[in-house]
């Protein structure tokens, strides 16, 4: 590692923090959730504007910008045919509830966090990124490769926008995305969505609803189902009786659904109480049951495709979304996370043939199969080594159940900015992380990862090679 280069950077980082902060705080006032409605603006307004003005920002610094038909955009240093390419996002999971400390688009700084929707998942590293290409070009250092900074729009939701430039653009030669746990996460889990629909209506139950994102655990959630019973509040679950109806709410602790054991799914707690109040027909009964027993672990014990492999761990699966539609057919969305073995289909396969079993079939399947980079290639311990030189510590390359735009990108894989012990003596249960109210950037570890990702930059750089002239 080049030392003199190190102090370079941190020393520069110290002078322009104060610049960058106030750039997570530009975009994170933006409530970027995408949408899909409008073919001129694929993702939605809010996406649009905050692509529109990530770029203005760069463009301020003097980089060149592209904006790729507002699918994404990207900002340059040194343009080359053979460059290094960075993948953030500028989408953001929806607000959710529950938020404590700030509203969820007005950013709140204090001396060791900053607080609002996507400054950590993943405007915060998006902006650090940008300023350490900032960074490279005013303090001169040399790298062999072009280095690229690419703005997503639709990481959470579908990642339309890479599979979009990877279809109609050259992708980098390299790609590594600060959007996961240093070290290096060198795989990542095959990701099932599919709905679970009930072949038949519904008859005592007027209106269901909850979740808000498939790659959310659920923290809201209601039933309303014909007739009286008695009124009740446990504290995550509040039964209350109004013309002649029993309305049924639940309160979860919300979660990102590649990590379902740190949250309590809201469906599931609904689902239960509504079979428990002897209010429900007999065919709506078995569809609660079932559906309840489905979301009862994180595991997919119900549905026969519980398991887990030594190199990913276990499969999950999460019901993230329910909702009636207009015929009164029950809808439960699944977010299944599925070991990096494993094949797809066979999954479709035997939850299918559960679900018929039960009186239901599946709609909206899309399968996106597990990404692995090669473990044994020089770079992934090239970067392992950087975090652990810097942090003292001695962690190891893994493969994580999250879904980044590692999977739609060729060689490709995660490297930070996040995964270091930080203060959480300010949050309640389900608060401060990704995807969960009172989302918070420690401002400590961004600012050494910011270091680290530095010199992973000209590790990487020194490593991966650039092909000779005529080759």
């Amino acid at each position: 590692m080049n030392q003199t280069y190190r102090a370079a950077v941190a020393a520069w980082l110290d002078r322009h923090w104060e610049e960058i902060l106030t750039d997570i705080e530009t975009l994170v006032r933006i409530p970027s959730v995408a949408v899909y409605n409008d073919p001129d603006t694929p993702f939605g307004n809010e996406c649009r504007q905050a692509l529109e003005t990530a770029l203005l920002l760069a463009q301020k610094y003097g980089f060149e910008t592209e904006n790729y038909e507002n699918q994404c955009g990207s900002i340059t240093l040194r343009p080359s045919d053979h460059e290094i390419g960075f993948w953030g996002h500028l989408d953001v999971v929806p607000a959710g509830n529950g938020w404590t400390l700030t509203a969820p688009f007005e950013p709140l700084r204090t001396d060791d966090y900053l607080f609002g929707r996507g400054s950590d998942d993943n405007k915060g590293p998006l902006v650090g990124v940008m300023h350490l290409l900032r960074a490279f070009e005013e303090l001169r250092i040399p790298t062999r490769h072009g280095l690229r900074l690419y703005m997503g729009c639709d990481e959470e939701k579908g990642m339309h926008d890479a599979i979009w430039f990877a279809q109609n653009r050259k992708p980098a030669d390299l790609n590594l995305i600060p959007d996961c746990g240093f070290p290096v996460c060198y795989g990542e889990k095959g990701i099932l969505t599919l709905s679970l629909v009930s072949d038949l209506p519904m008859t005592s139950i007027r209106a269901l609803q909850g979740g808000k994102a498939s790659n959310m655990v659920p923290d809201e959630a209601e039933i309303r189902l014909s007739g009286v019973c008695a009124e009740k509040d446990s504290g995550r679950v509040q039964r209350t009786v109004r013309d002649q109806c029993t309305c049924i709410h639940a309160h979860g602790v919300p979660a990102h659904s590649a990590y379902p054991q740190r949250g309590i799914n809201a469906i599931n707690l609904a689902m239960q109480d509504a079979c428990d109040t002897g209010l429900l027909a007999s065919q709506d009964v078995r569809a609660l049951h079932f559906l309840s027993e489905i979301t009862q672990d994180y595991l997919g014990t119900r549905l026969g495709i519980a398991g887990e492999d030594a190199l990913s761990g276990i499969t999950t699966c999460v019901g993230s979304m329910m909702h009636l539609d207009d015929r009164m057919r029950i809808w439960l969305h699944l977010n299944i996370r599925y070991s990096i073995t494993r094949d797809g289909k066979a999954l479709i396969a035997e939850i299918e043939s559960s679900a018929r079993e039960q009186g239901f079939h599946l709609e909206e399947v899309q399968d996106s199969a597990p990404h692995y980079f090669p473990r044994e290639a020089p770079i992934v311990d090239r970067l392992t080594h950087v975090y652990n030189e810097i942090t003292g510590e001695n962690r190891q390359p893994y493969i994580m159940g999250g879904g980044t735009y590692a999977r739609k990108l060729p060689n490709a894989l995660g490297f930070g900015l996040g995964g270091m012990p930080r203060d959480e003596h300010l949050f309640e249960p389900g608060h401060g992380g990704a995807h969960q109210a009172d989302e918070g950037l420690y401002l400590p570890n961004y600012r050494k990862a910011l270091e680290i990702f530095a010199m992973g930059i000209l590790e990487a750089d020194a490593v991966w090679p650039v092909p000779e002239a005529g080759t």
